[in-house]
């Protein structure tokens, strides 16, 4: 039985046409073929313990602190991405993480990652439910693809676990086992780290990232805040707003080469992302398995590695 804080509330319903609906001790369980859903109370919870909490590699954290109805009321967190993307030049590499397959696209790096990408018609309130997070810069790309969210209402104070199956032969995670996890899990004890000062906006670094990103938040507040590990480096940044954000096919953009308004017949969301690296160098956001997407502008995002620190843009 899973009870947060003593209290147990029924789910709200209606998002998805579902096979099944059971509850079990407070987490309310959701299912399709593709998508299962729990919800559960979160008002003990916030997303730095949630995200201290997941056990895993490449974990993220997509932080919201508007905390309003419309702009910034989720957090996003993630552990162990199912595939990632990467690619420079022509040539776009698909590594799939639980067989270690590689599979290579050739052609526009953003056109090969609109093919590639796993496309799950989900219709929910929650912007993001799985896909792609990761940047664009200066003709490189790089998207690490998870299809275990954890998303975090800060209005309602509630806690929701989506799992989207995108290979027929996926087995399902046990979410009730990692609903155990973030609420009952223990948290490492705080680590620190060293960091130098900066020379041509390069600096030593020592120590634990996410120890770095928890005075970072602090000291730089903003609307939105990232955290990205990736395999070799961590990404770390903060912005007041949204360049291009596209939600039931409206863009919605402050970037002059993307058309505002009804998404055309003709064209994917990811199309927009194309139109917008023109104007932009720098992107860094999400693009959803629903077709939605959101970006930013990265060029002020600190890269760390085990040894450095780099400032603004490098990427």
């Amino acid at each position: 039985m899973i009870v947060l804080c003593e209290r147990i509330f029924p789910f709200a319903g209606g998002f998805f046409l579902f096979e099944n609906d059971t509850v079990t001790g407070g987490a309310s369980m959701q299912k399709t073929s593709r998508t299962t859903m729990r919800k559960v109370n979160g008002d003990c919870l916030t997303p730095v313990l949630i995200f201290n909490r997941l056990q895993g590699k490449q974990k993220f954290l997509l932080e919201s602190s508007a905390k309003h109805e419309t702009a910034g009321r989720y957090s996003f967190i993630g552990v162990n991405p199912r595939k990632t993307y990467s690619g420079s030049g022509t040539t776009l590499t698909e590594i799939s993480h639980p067989t270690g397959t590689t599979y290579s696209y050739e052609g526009d790096l953003i056109q090969s990652l609109k093919r590639a990408m796993p496309r799950i018609s989900q219709h929910t309130e929650y912007p993001f439910t799985g896909g792609a997070i990761g940047f664009i810069k200066d003709g490189n790309v790089l998207f690490q693809v998870y299809n275990t969210v954890v998303i975090f209402d800060h209005v309602k104070d509630e806690l929701i676990l989506v799992h989207t199956n995108i290979e027929a032969e996926q087995q399902s995670p046990d979410l009730d086992a990692l609903i155990r996890q973030i609420t009952q899990g223990e948290v490492a004890q705080h680590s620190t780290y060293t960091i130098g000062d900066f020379v041509q906006r390069q600096a030593e670094f020592f120590g634990d990232p996410f120890a770095f990103y928890r005075d970072f938040r602090v000291q730089q507040p903003a609307a939105y805040l990232y955290y990205i590990e990736l395999a070799e480096e961590t990404l770390i940044g903060a912005s007041a707003e949204s360049l291009l954000n596209v939600k039931d096919e409206i863009v919605t953009t402050t970037i002059e080469t993307v058309i505002e308004g009804t998404l055309l017949p003709t064209l994917h969301a990811i199309d927009t992302v194309m139109q917008a690296a023109t104007a932009v160098p720098n992107l860094l956001g999400y693009i959803g398995f629903n077709g939605q997407i959101d970006f930013t502008n990265a060029q002020n995002t600190m890269t760390l590695t085990a040894t450095t620190a780099k400032k603004g843009g490098a990427l």
